[in-house]
């Protein structure tokens, strides 16, 4: 009797618990929200009352759309906000939007003056001519006065993997929001870029011994920033029996690969090594083991020993090696 009697109690109180409604949860927005995102969140643009902590977890991630444009507006329907609950599995009597029936969602915006960019080009690209060139020219092309973003802090990059070089081409550039490209556009620029050279004053044909009257060192317009195949100024190839190996017409620039460098060591040449170590200074004769050009390091061997080491080739008959 006593056991019915508990059956009786429980299932009294299950069918009272079932009749009594769950208490509904309440979505409160502004009729005007602003927002900083590129997307609108539920989370960002409302406030919730009396919701289950397991129940706020599954609307964080409710995706309104994608937000205005800096500096305009966009209309949310109470609708679409229900809908998307809905979505989430949340039935009609469990939740309450205490709003508008159309919300207006804006996103601040400001200006950057393209001087701005502008300035921002010549710093970075100012460093790669002036460390490849003598003189140059920079012109930057702004199509706009302004540019509008977002009113959040925001930094400035070059895309790096991009060629710089001569004449006329396109700069990319992209502004950075919170770490995240926010918008990529692309600069004309204009470079002209100059080099002291070496150039022909007359035509030389092939196989011509290269002479020092034969050129004028000036500065000249150059289409590459690659300075590895020009020569320097102060140079001793005028005073090496260096053949020309291509024709150079009147106003051609004598670059390293119109000529070849003749090797001033061969194998087995005997020479003399002059090895500096700190304050210590020593000579002794040395057998090469490969041949070498002017400034070439070449491995060179002390016939006494048998010892080898890498010495830079001097002359016809030094090789030097310092160590510190």
């Amino acid at each position: 009797m006593k056991n019915k009697r508990s059956i009786l109690i429980l299932t009294v109180i299950l069918i009272v618990s079932a009749a009594v409604p769950a208490v509904a949860f309440e979505v409160i927005i502004d009729k005007e929200v602003k927002v900083k995102s590129q997307y609108i969140y539920l989370k960002d643009i409302a406030e919730f009352k009396g919701i289950k902590e397991i129940n706020l977890d599954k609307i964080k991630g409710i995706d309104l759309g994608k937000a205005p444009l800096p500096g305009y507006k966009k209309y949310i329907n109470k609708a679409l906000v229900r809908l998307m609950l809905k979505k989430k599995g949340f039935s009609s009597d469990s939740f309450n939007l205490n709003f508008p029936d159309q919300i207006v969602i804006k996103r601040d915006a400001k200006q950057i003056d393209s001087q701005v960019i502008s300035d921002f080009i010549k710093d970075k690209l100012s460093i790669i001519l002036e460390n490849n060139t003598d003189k140059y020219t920079l012109d930057i092309k702004m199509r706009n006065d302004t540019i509008t973003i977002p009113n959040q802090a925001y930094s400035l990059e070059i895309i790096e993997n991009r060629e710089i070089k001569t004449g006329k081409m396109t700069v990319p550039i992209v502004i950075n929001i919170e770490g995240e490209e926010y918008k990529r556009f692309y600069i004309p620029v204009d470079i002209k870029a100059y080099k002291k050279a070496y150039i022909a004053k007359r035509y030389i044909p092939q196989g011509s011994e290269l002479k020092r009257a034969d050129f004028t060192y000036k500065m000249v317009a150059v289409d590459s920033f690659k300075n590895e195949k020009f020569i320097e100024k102060e140079t001793n190839i005028f005073t090496q029996d260096i053949e020309l190996s291509y024709s150079l017409k009147q106003g051609d620039i004598l670059k390293k690969n119109n000529y070849k460098t003749p090797y001033l060591i061969n194998f087995g040449d005997r020479v003399q090594a002059k090895v500096i170590v700190g304050d210590v200074e020593l000579t002794l004769m040395v057998v090469a083991r490969e041949r070498g050009k002017q400034g070439e390091y070449i491995n060179v061997e002390n016939p006494d020993n048998k010892h080898n080491f890498q010495a830079r080739v001097i002359s016809p008959q030094l090789v030097e090696l310092i160590k510190d």
